[in-house]
């Protein structure tokens, strides 16, 4: 059980990370070259650098090689990525207000990956400084996503 809630906690770096990318790729309108390399590229791009970390950081942890196993994971995140409609077609306010909403679930899934640690006596000093630091990037993200939306 602790094993595959693990994996969904991986699984969900990878998941917001490929739609994240697809935004970034989706993008359009009178703000594109900002909202493309600014706001999603760099999203996407934070998302890929802190998903390998978090496979690293488990694999040396728990000594599991599954960790990085990249069928259970892309199986995994694709599960994930049925709760959210595809940027796919969409205008891009549409694509803003999904990719809040995907970044504000994001971080509720570290905050329970954290607990998740933290109840299992497997949350090491580096894996608390890792988490801290990806939530709080994806609250300045969060916020980002929020003012683009008031226009």
């Amino acid at each position: 059980m602790l094993k595959e809630q693990l994996l969904m906690g991986v699984s969900s770096f990878k998941a917001a990370e490929m739609w994240l990318h697809s935004a970034h790729h989706l993008t359009k309108g009178p703000a594109f070259i900002a909202t493309h390399e600014m706001l999603f590229g760099r999203m996407y791009e934070t998302l890929s650098e802190d998903f390998d970390k978090i496979v690293e950081k488990l694999v040396y942890q728990l000594g599991d090689e599954e960790m990085a196993c990249p069928i259970l994971i892309s199986s995994a995140a694709a599960q994930i990525l049925q709760q959210y409609e595809s940027p796919a077609n969409l205008d891009e306010r549409t694509i803003s207000m999904l990719a809040l909403v995907l970044i504000v679930d994001h971080m509720k899934g570290v905050e329970s990956l954290h607990r998740l640690l933290e109840e299992s006596n497997m949350l090491s000093l580096g894996l608390d400084d890792f988490l801290s630091s990806a939530y709080s990037q994806y609250e300045s993200y969060a916020y980002m996503l929020n003012q683009h939306l008031k226009i």
